[in-house]
């Protein structure tokens, strides 16, 4: 390469270069496996945990779910997830749950809707077994149009809209009176998205312990395992202590990715405000070091007390 090219161009817009760089530099610790980034279900699931599974349609104390992730924070680039999660339960123990979902990392943006139903069937006086089934609708695009060029006649230059693509998840889950465990199993059907691109297969192991203490204190634990289609296998593990239903604190945990807090306030009857941070463990930790979700919940209605199951999520 002409070296005398390379240096007019940082002298005539140094600023444009030094971030052009930067964003390769991200880009070579994405293929590098550096890029630790946790997938919106596994940063949310706490708050909205149909995200993992369909089994818990209509098992959500809130009817709606409002969620906004912003991970990797100043990094250009970075994911940004946008959540809207609607939640029923009939008095025939069906659970339904509509949710809405925005997803952007760097050019590539994805859409989704999904709709998701269970089925919570009483197996003894202590446990309900949830079965659920969730249909997506979604579309990918790639806007590559949007970022910086020197050429911007470069016929490379063009925005890919991927097709509208269909896939089933399928979920059940074991509930106790005091605890639960559950598998759940994403995108069985490997839908097509560019040529030879195809959705990733995704296999979830939850569990979680709930135990009341003293002077009105709950202490809740779970643990997510998940496994990824071409991906390293994702351990996330937490404890969550919750005074009254009203106000509560929590740590999170993904050895070799990310560790964080998480908290939860009721502000007031059948409203909750939540906020989680995470900071990285890996060499991300060089270029930015925090992720937010920020969220809100509210009823729409309200519930029957007969309905009311113990609750092991936030």
């Amino acid at each position: 390469m002409d070296t005398s090219i390379l240096t007019d161009k940082i002298m005539s817009n140094p600023m444009t270069f030094f971030k052009q760089m930067r964003s390769a530099l991200l880009v070579c610790l994405f293929a590098n496996g550096l890029w630790a980034q946790q997938h919106p279900s596994l940063d949310n699931y706490l708050f909205t945990p149909v995200a993992i599974s369909p089994a818990h349609a209509g098992m959500q104390n809130q009817d709606v779910v409002s969620l906004v992730d912003a991970q990797l924070v100043g990094v250009p680039g970075a994911p940004r997830t946008g959540i809207l999660s609607a939640d029923f339960k009939t008095l025939k123990g069906l659970g339904f749950n509509i949710t809405a979902i925005t997803d952007a990392v760097g050019p590539m943006s994805t859409g989704q809707v999904a709709l998701s139903t269970a089925y919570h069937l009483p197996v003894s006086e202590n446990m309900t077994l949830s079965t659920g089934i969730r249909a997506t609708v979604g579309r990918t695009t790639v806007d590559l149009s949007n970022e910086v060029y020197y050429d911007q006649l470069d016929p490379s230059i063009y925005t890919l809209a991927g097709p509208f693509i269909a896939n089933i998840d399928l979920g059940t889950t074991l509930n106790g009176k005091n605890s639960y465990f559950g598998v759940s199993y994403k995108n069985v059907n490997r839908a097509e998205i560019y040529q030879s691109n195809y959705t990733a297969q995704i296999l979830h192991v939850f569990g979680g312990y709930s135990k009341a203490l003293k002077n009105g204190w709950t202490a809740r634990t779970s643990f997510l395992a998940t496994g990824t289609t071409n991906s390293p296998a994702d351990l996330n593990f937490h404890l969550f202590m919750e005074y009254d239903q009203k106000w509560g604190v929590g740590l999170h945990y993904s050895p070799e990715d990310e560790m964080g807090m998480m908290m939860k306030i009721s502000t007031a009857k059948d409203w909750n405000l939540y906020y989680q941070y995470n900071f990285p463990l890996t060499d991300l930790v060089y270029v930015t070091r925090s992720s937010h979700v920020v969220g809100f919940a509210f009823n729409v209605t309200n519930k029957a007390t007969q309905l009311t199951s113990p609750r092991f999520f936030l």
